[in-house]
């Protein structure tokens, strides 16, 4: 792991440590199990002699959690043109995808994998369409969940279960309202047994087009590629009422993007108990426009951050992700956009009670962020905004 240090001593001490945005310890230690998870946390002693590891002036915290991420796409990084709107955009991706061939799109998704290491994130929710990262992110160190997504039409095969280290989950994902039927749908629902399930949902205009009308550009893509959606029961008067009508929200759906939505959407998706994930740059690339995140978490809906595939954004670091939330979205306080990269993730990716927080019983995925702050405020402000050295800002990570 370039720039990091395996965490292996029994306690470790930092001017802060961060046991959730909400939470700070002053002159603090965190004590690990040989098990590698949190056994306690406090204010540093000096009479605690045994084994200290004392990380210096900078903050100790959770590892981030990426909660949306295409790692398959790894490898079409600048090659897809993203001025020509969605249609054209996802045509082009497709083609690009097939060009490039699997061994490319291994190769590049392997190196993906050490990149969020490296820049501190230590679980994902990872769409795969391919199947191609499954052995890839099993063999990362990263914890989350690995989605095989599917989308158009019947018959499927729904995959056997496999075996994956306990920090990992195997689940399922359906693409979209626009690009899978309502049966598919359903059976992919039903499938995941109330394992997280992850849906691109209300991402674009030719999106609400398709679903409010059963026309537009999006329509006529699915024609050319042989998708037949005359038996999705299309138009709806939105996406998340599409899939509320079809039973597919509940609280273990994840719907990723959410740009197209009003009050009733997400008083729906409140009643539903969903989480939502939001990928700004992502969404600013390709629809020149962010999400409402501020009226989603007044709504009382769980928000967290993905950073979506290296298509439609230049790197996978959630810091970049936050760092451009706090730009371009006045209305979030640094102690939010923090919390959507810690454990809002966790809790929208089912690891709510594993990951997120630096507290007793907790796994123990540790960042050490070597910046120097006086205050709390201070130190949120700096993490957030990305006020320090681009280069070894993490230096040491979790077991």
């Amino acid at each position: 792991m370039k720039n990091q240090k395996m965490l292996t001593q029994k306690i470790y001490r930092a001017k802060w440590v961060m046991v959730d945005p909400e939470t700070w310890i002053s002159n603090g230690y965190i004590e690990i199990s040989p098990s590698g998870i949190i056994h306690a946390s406090g204010v540093y002693q000096s009479k605690q002699t045994s084994d200290v590891t004392d990380l210096g002036d900078g903050i100790l915290m959770p590892a981030l959690i990426n909660a949306h991420t295409h790692l398959e796409l790894s490898a079409l990084l600048n090659r897809v043109p993203m001025h020509m709107g969605f249609t054209t955009w996802v045509d082009q991706l497709i083609t690009e995808r097939m060009l490039t061939g699997p061994e490319r799109l291994k190769l590049a998704a392997a190196k993906a994998c050490r990149t969020l290491w490296e820049t501190g994130t230590c679980a994902v929710g990872e769409i795969s369409s391919l199947n191609l990262t499954q052995d890839i992110l099993s063999q990362s160190g990263l914890s989350g969940v690995w989605f095989r997504e599917y989308l158009g039409n019947e018959p499927i095969e729904i995959p056997e279960n496999t075996i994956f280290p306990d920090r990992l989950c195997l689940s399922l994902a359906g693409h979209a309202p626009h690009t899978s039927s309502p049966k598919l749908l359903r059976l992919l629902k039903q499938d995941s047994q109330g394992k997280p399930f992850s849906i691109h949902v209300a991402e674009s205009d030719d999106e609400m087009e398709f679903i409010t009308r059963a026309s537009g550009p999006w329509a006529e893509f699915l024609i050319s590629r042989d998708v037949q959606y005359s038996e999705w029961g299309l138009p709806q008067q939105s996406p998340v009422k599409h899939l509320n009508n079809i039973g597919i929200l509940d609280k273990n759906t994840l719907v990723v993007h959410l740009l197209n939505c009003d009050d009733s959407d997400l008083n729906i998706l409140r009643e539903c108990q969903c989480h939502v994930c939001i990928c700004p740059r992502s969404n600013l690339n390709l629809h020149n426009r962010l999400p409402d995140c501020e009226r989603m978490l007044q709504k009382g809906l769980n928000v967290c951050l993905g950073t979506d595939s290296l298509a439609s954004v230049d790197s996978l670091s959630l810091w970049d992700e936050m760092a451009f939330l706090f730009q371009n979205d006045s209305g979030l306080s640094p102690k939010t956009i923090l919390s959507m990269a810690t454990a809002s993730g966790a809790q929208a990716l089912g690891f709510s009670h594993q990951l997120g927080r630096l507290a007793p019983g907790y796994n123990a995925c540790l960042l050490y962020v070597p910046i120097h702050s006086n205050t709390i405020d201070q130190a949120v402000h700096q993490l957030v905004a990305g006020d320090f050295s681009q280069d070894n800002r993490v230096i040491s990570a979790s077991y």
